[in-house]
């Protein structure tokens, strides 16, 4: 498949999930429905001019910042990738599993200790974990972004946080 068909189809999929969240969106009530919808409308009307330019005569040459570059680090080429490439740079489908990964526990995390604890958890294991930062400077934005999070959520907008499967144990306190 060549990379301008894998950009049109993660285009396709994006603009269906703008479409979709803007469509629920338009559900919610006047208050409700102020940040959700400019924010649909605007990631919407950008992937839209993405789409234009990429599929524009040597659009993916010139345009190196496109939406797949984005999720996989890659430099978009017109050239199909052979197998032998493929198997060459190790791309064979572990950077998307583990990025899945990544995924699927921080949602679990949330399940599990709610938004402000999963943010701090996550944050400081990746960071630390993934070598981007000293343990102790990873703790440090962590703490920082938690705090941020809470701050602007608990306080700011003053929503009830949920709190998890632990949720017993908070109340008690």
């Amino acid at each position: 498949m060549s990379r301008r068909a894998q950009e049109n189809i993660l285009a396709g999929v994006l603009v269906a999930l703008f479409v979709g969240y803007i469509a629920v969106a338009l559900g919610f009530g006047p208050n409700a429905r102020l940040v959700p919808l400019p924010m649909a409308g605007l990631g919407l009307l950008c992937l839209l001019v993405q789409i234009v330019r990429q599929n524009r005569e040597g659009g993916l040459s010139k345009n190196t910042f496109g939406p797949l570059a984005l999720i996989t680090g890659d430099q978009p080429t017109d050239e199909p990738e052979s197998e032998a490439a493929t198997q060459e740079t190790g791309q064979d489908g572990g950077r998307e599993l583990k990025a899945i990964g990544f995924v699927g526990l921080f949602v679990a995390l949330i399940v599990a200790l709610g938004p402000v604890p999963a943010v701090f958890a996550f944050c400081a294991g990746f960071l630390s974990v993934s070598k981007h930062y000293p343990l102790w400077k990873a703790i440090t934005a962590a703490g920082a972004f938690a705090v941020l999070l809470y701050l602007l959520f608990g306080v700011g907008l003053e929503l009830q946080l949920y709190h998890g499967l632990l949720e017993p144990l908070v109340d008690r306190f």
